[in-house]
C-alpha cells in the first residue's frame, strides 16, 4: 500500500472519530446541555413577582432547541454514512424475537431476528448513560441530599 492510501485511511479514521466525537457531544448538549441553558435563562429573566411567562418560554425554547439539535445530529449521522460509504448500522438481536424452539434444536442463525440499530442511537444511549452518571455524581457527590430529620445532623425532636 502506498503511503498516500495510508494518509487516506488515516484520515478516514481521523474523519469517522471526529464525527462520532461531534455526535456525541451534540447529544450531551441535547440531554445536559439544553435543559441548564434554558434553565439558566428562565432563572434570569424571573423577577419577584409570580408569572408563568419565564416558564412557558423555558418549555418552547427546550423544544425548538431539542428540535434544531436533533436536526444536526442527523445530519452528522448522514454525513457519516457518506463518509464511510455505508449505512452505520449494528445488528442487535433482541430477545423477544428470538425462537426459543431453534436455541433448543441448536438450528438457529437469528438472521431474521436481526434489528438494525443505527450509530446515531448506540450515541444517544452512551450519552444518556453518561448524563445519568453525571446526575448520580452531582446528587450523591456534590451536593448530598440532607439528611433525615432525627438522623446524624438531622432535626431532633
Amino acid at each position: 500500500m502506498s503511503a498516500r492510501g495510508q494518509e487516506r485511511k488515516g484520515a478516514s479514521l481521523a474523519t469517522r472519530a471526529g464525527l462520532i466525537a461531534l455526535m456525541l457531544i451534540g447529544a450531551l448538549a441535547l440531554w445536559v446541555g439544553d435543559p441548564v441553558f434554558w434553565l439558566w435563562i428562565t432563572a434570569r429573566l424571573e423577577s419577584t413577582q409570580a408569572s408563568m411567562g419565564p416558564y412557558a418560554l423555558m418549555l418552547v425554547g427546550i423544544t425548538l432547541t431539542a428540535v434544531a439539535i436533533g436536526k444536526g445530529l442527523s445530519r452528522l449521522n448522514r454525513l457519516y454514512a457518506e463518509v464511510t460509504g455505508t449505512a452505520p448500522t449494528v445488528r442487535i438481536v433482541v430477545p423477544w424475537r428470538r425462537s426459543m424452539r431453534d436455541a433448543r434444536h441448536g438450528g438457529s442463525t437469528d438472521e431474521d431476528t436481526r434489528v438494525p440499530v443505527g450509530l446515531l442511537e448506540v450515541v444517544m444511549v452512551v450519552a444518556v448513560l453518561i448524563a445519568l452518571c453525571a446526575l448520580a455524581v452531582w446528587f450523591f457527590v456534590v451536593h448530598p441530599a440532607p439528611p433525615l430529620p432525627g438522623g446524624p445532623g438531622g432535626a431532633k425532636r
